[in-house]
C-alpha cells in the first residue's frame, strides 16, 4: 500500500488557535485516490523540530505531504529547514518570479516588493508548483524513492496544489506500481435514521463481507461509508459499484449524492435544472436556512431572498402574517408556519416558500410546546402545509437541525417523495 505521512507546521496549530482543517481535508482526498494514512503529525514553527519530523516520517512513508511555513515572514521556516535537510542551497527561480509577478499584475499591482520577490528563491533539488491563489510555490522533492511535497497553509492554496499536482501523482503512483489500496466511497442520505436504514440493509454484510459498513450520522443526516481494504484499486473499485447499486436499490429514495456535496447543493441544481426559485421566511433560526443557500456559488440563480421574522411584529407587518393567527395559535404553531411560507413565496415571487418557526430555548418553553418544538412550512403553488418537528433541550442543536429538516423536506418535495 502507498503510505502516506502528513507534517502540519505552525504554532497557531499547536496552540489551538486554529483547527487543522488541511489535515482532515488532505486525509480524504488522499483516502479516496487509495493512499493509506499513517501520521499526522504537528511541529510549531521551529527548524529543528521541522527537520526531526522529515526524517521520521520520510522514514516509514512513500510521500509527505507538509503544509504550513511557507511565506514571506520571520516565522515561515519551512523553506529553510528542507534546504537544510536536503542539504541544498536556495537558488532564485525565473519561472517562479514570473508567477509572483503574474499574480500582483491581476490584482492590480506592479510594484513587487523584496520581501515578495524573496519567495523566487527556492531549493535547488526541488520541483516548483504554481500557486494560482498566492505567492508561494509549492515544492517537490525526490529522494531514494521517496516523495516529499510542502505546500502552502492557506487552505485554498493547498487545495489547489493538492487537486492540480499531488492527487494526480499519487493516483499516477497506485497505478504504475500496482498497490493495495484501502477504497472508500461515502453515500449522503436524509430524512432516514440510522436505525431504519441497518433494518432495510440487512443480509448485505454477508452478501459483500469484503466491504465494511460505517453508519456516521450527524444532524444534517446519516453518511454511509463504504470500505475495502487491501484490494488492488480495480477491483476495490468493483466491489464497491456492486454494493452501491444494491444500496441504491434498498435506500436509493434517502440517498441524496456521494462524497461530500451538501443537500442544500443537490437542491440547488435541481431548481437550477427546473427552472424555480425558493425564498425562505425564518424566525427561530435568523438566517441560517437563507445562509445554507448561499454558501453555493451560483446560488442567485434559485434562491431569491429571505425575511427574517424573528419577532410577532415582523411576523405580521412585513411577513403578512394574520395577527388573528398568532393571537388565536401562537407563533410557534402549523397555521403560522404555514402563513409565512406561503406568504414569502408570494412576496418574493418564487415556485417554493420554506418558513421556520419554533421554540429554540433553552427558555420559552410550555407544557404544549416545550423546547425544541418547531414547525417548517412549504408552499408551492399548487401544495401549502407544515410539519411538526420535536428536537432537543439544546438550543445551537435545534436551530442546525431546523434548517436541514427544511431542506430535507423541500428535497422530497421536488422529488415528488412523502416524507
Amino acid at each position: 500500500m502507498l503510505k502516506v505521512s502528513i507534517l502540519t507546521v505552525g504554532d497557531e496549530i499547536l496552540i489551538g488557535q486554529i483547527v487543522n482543517s488541511n489535515a482532515s481535508w488532505i486525509s480524504q482526498k488522499c483516502i479516496e485516490t487509495g493512499a493509506s494514512i499513517i501520521e499526522h503529525r504537528t511541529v510549531g514553527d521551529v527548524e529543528e523540530e521541522i527537520i526531526q519530523a522529515v526524517y521520521d516520517l520520510q522514514k516509514k512513508s512513500d510521500i509527505v505531504l507538509i503544509t504550513g511555513g511557507l511565506g514571506p515572514t520571520i516565522d515561515d521556516l519551512t523553506k529553510p529547514s528542507l534546504t537544510k535537510y536536503f542539504n541544498d542551497e536556495l537558488v532564485f527561480d525565473e519561472q517562479v518570479f514570473e508567477w509572483i509577478k503574474d499574480f500582483f499584475f491581476k490584482r492590480g499591482q506592479t510594484e513587487i516588493s523584496e520581501r515578495n520577490k524573496n519567495l523566487a528563491y527556492v531549493p535547488r533539488s526541488c520541483k516548483p508548483l504554481k500557486n494560482e491563489f498566492g505567492t508561494a510555490p509549492g515544492m517537490l522533492f525526490e529522494q531514494d524513492g521517496k516523495i516529499i511535497v510542502s505546500m502552502p497553509g492557506v487552505p485554498k492554496e493547498m487545495q489547489f496544489i493538492m487537486n492540480q499536482y499531488v492527487l494526480p501523482l499519487i493516483k499516477d503512483k497506485i497505478t504504475k506500481e500496482n498497490c493495495l489500496t484501502n477504497h472508500y466511497c461515502v453515500l449522503q442520505t436524509c430524512g432516514i435514521p440510522e436505525s431504519v436504514i441497518a433494518d432495510k440493509l440487512i443480509g448485505i454484510d454477508k452478501e459483500f463481507s469484503d466491504v465494511k459498513i460505517a453508519f456516521l450520522p450527524s444532524y444534517k443526516g446519516v453518511r454511509l461509508r463504504l470500505q475495502t481494504e487491501n484490494l488492488p484499486l480495480s477491483i476495490a473499485c468493483e466491489r464497491i459499484d456492486q454494493i452501491k447499486n444494491v444500496l441504491y436499490k434498498r435506500i436509493g429514495d434517502y440517498i441524496y449524492g456521494e462524497g461530500e456535496i451538501s443537500l442544500s447543493e443537490v437542491i440547488g441544481k435541481m431548481l437550477i435544472d427546473r427552472n424555480e426559485t425558493v425564498a425562505v421566511a425564518e424566525s427561530c433560526t435568523g438566517g441560517l436556512l437563507g445562509s445554507e443557500f448561499t454558501k453555493i456559488s451560483g446560488s442567485s440563480k434559485y434562491f431569491i431572498g429571505g425575511i427574517i421574522s424573528y419577532s410577532n411584529d415582523v411576523k405580521i407587518n412585513t411577513l403578512g402574517v394574520n395577527k388573528n393567527t398568532i393571537d388565536k395559535f401562537g407563533a410557534v404553531s402549523e397555521e403560522t408556519a404555514i402563513e409565512m411560507a406561503k406568504n414569502v413565496r408570494i412576496l418574493l415571487n418564487t415556485t417554493y416558500g420554506l418558513s421556520i418557526t419554533g421554540v429554540a430555548g433553552p427558555t420559552g418553553g410550555t407544557p404544549n410546546k416545550p423546547v425544541g418544538t418547531v414547525w417548517i412550512g412549504f408552499s408551492s403553488p399548487t401544495t401549502t402545509f407544515a410539519k411538526r418537528y420535536q428536537f432537543g433541550g439544546d438550543r445551537e442543536i435545534n436551530r442546525e437541525r431546523s434548517v436541514y429538516s427544511a431542506l430535507t423536506l423541500l428535497y422530497f418535495q421536488l422529488k415528488g417523495l412523502s416524507i
